[in-house]
């Protein structure tokens, strides 16, 4: 499913300050790129139906071992260091100074698989460590095949590089095994877009549908956060975030935003509502704990997002579902209208706020008509997103800027 549209109107400065500025720390970006290109089908295809190929037919090279003085001539016979040797009584009469041609796997192209493999590791590892669900279980199953690789008898006699070196890309590229070639894009593309952090290429990969075929709710909902940043920075003239914060679980804002009339905006990622908005409760907490025999916690919008204006503010939760299955759309309508009326407290002061919530699927659903409670949007229509959250906005922060006018005028 194709749920990545073109970033038209991003320059690659903007992206760049975008990215880097995710975490300080840069543990978000690193986050974002390593499941981006993790979820690529290229690297399931080659870790899962290309490697055990690749390792039952591990390419060899041939390579001189030392020289050595034996009685038989196995082997190649340096006949002009043998007779030096017997003139000067290092090589015995019946003896022979022999060169053997060995086999060995130690060659360029197994030094970048051996390198491609061991990042792999090391990077699958920290992914299925952030969480719980499918996508770090995928990335799980990558990191203990990549391991069961490197355990090879042939590849563990290979030396490990450090870097990919030209020669390491060019050998694999031009080996008769079409899977060695796989293999040396994949390192490339690796080494420029997790371990030298080339975003500019990360986002040239979302440009040429290499992610389409990801079908993963954890993935859509990081881009669904994304296109909520930039309504907020470009539809509604926020500008650049003034703060940024992790892309984590339980964090506090993601990015905080302050308009020139005065008017702040925050977006965070996946909190119980409870936890920004104090003395908001849960309807279904509250339930269940009214019950013996069950027990249950609070549920967590995918992405929330508030305006304040001095005292008055103005709330709105984003829920993301990556599905074309019309019997799945209808059931996410449903839940978030459950969600909705769970969160009522939200917008006990808001009653007139619309809408109070938005559903984002990745393609073919369009708003029509005045906005209701709940709006529904499609990734591949951002502006419908933007106009959303507009009306959501509505006039708060016009009595702000009336006053600040008048104060400078």
């Amino acid at each position: 499913m194709e749920f990545i549209p073109t970033f038209q109107d991003v320059g690659e400065v903007d992206v760049q300050t975008f990215l880097e500025r995710l975490d300080d720390r840069g543990g978000s970006i690193e986050l974002l790129a390593s499941a981006y290109w993790l979820s690529q089908p290229e690297v399931e295809q080659f870790i899962f139906r290309d490697l055990p190929v690749l390792l039952k037919n591990l390419g060899h090279g041939s390579r001189s071992s030392p020289p050595s003085v034996e009685p038989t001539f196995k082997g190649r016979v340096l006949w002009q260091n043998t007779i030096l040797g017997r003139l000067s009584g290092a090589v015995p009469r019946g003896r022979y100074l022999v060169q053997h041609i060995e086999k060995s796997a130690d060659i360029p192209e197994n030094r970048l698989l051996k390198l491609f493999l061991t990042r792999i590791v090391t990077t699958a590892n920290e992914m299925a460590r952030r969480g719980t669900g499918a996508l770090p279980q995928r990335f799980a199953s990558i990191r203990d095949t990549a391991q069961r690789g490197l355990l090879n008898t042939y590849l563990s006699g290979v030396e490990l590089e450090h870097r990919i070196t030209a020669r390491m890309l060019s050998t694999a590229i031009r080996h008769r095994d079409h899977r060695y070639s796989r293999l040396a894009h994949l390192a490339r593309d690796f080494d420029q877009a997790v371990i030298r952090g080339k975003w500019v290429q990360i986002l040239e990969l979302l440009r040429k549908g290499w992610l389409a075929p990801v079908s993963s709710d954890d993935l859509f909902e990081l881009y669904a956060l994304i296109l909520v940043m930039q309504a907020v920075e470009s539809d509604l003239g926020f500008g650049e975030p003034k703060a940024y914060g992790l892309i984590q679980r339980e964090r506090s804002a993601v990015a905080s935003y302050q308009r020139a009339d005065g008017v702040r905006a925050e977006v965070f990622y996946n909190q119980v509502p409870s936890s920004i908005f104090k003395g908001c409760g849960s309807e279904y907490v509250q339930l269940l704990g009214s019950h013996d025999g069950i027990v249950g916690g609070e549920r967590r919008p995918d992405i929330t997002v508030r305006f304040i204006s001095g005292t008055a503010d103005r709330r709105v939760l984003v829920e993301v579902k990556e599905t074309e299955d019309p019997t799945y759309i209808r059931d996410s309508v449903y839940k978030v209208l459950g969600y909705m009326r769970d969160f009522a407290g939200v917008w006990a002061n808001l009653p007139d706020q619309l809408p109070k919530a938005v559903l984002l699927f990745p393609t073919s659903i369009a708003p029509k008509g005045a906005p209701a409670h709940l709006v529904l949007v499609s990734s591949d229509r951002p502006e419908d997103l933007g106009s959303a959250l507009g009306a959501a906005l509505g006039d708060l922060g016009h009595g702000l800027a009336e006053e600040i006018d008048e104060a400078t005028a």
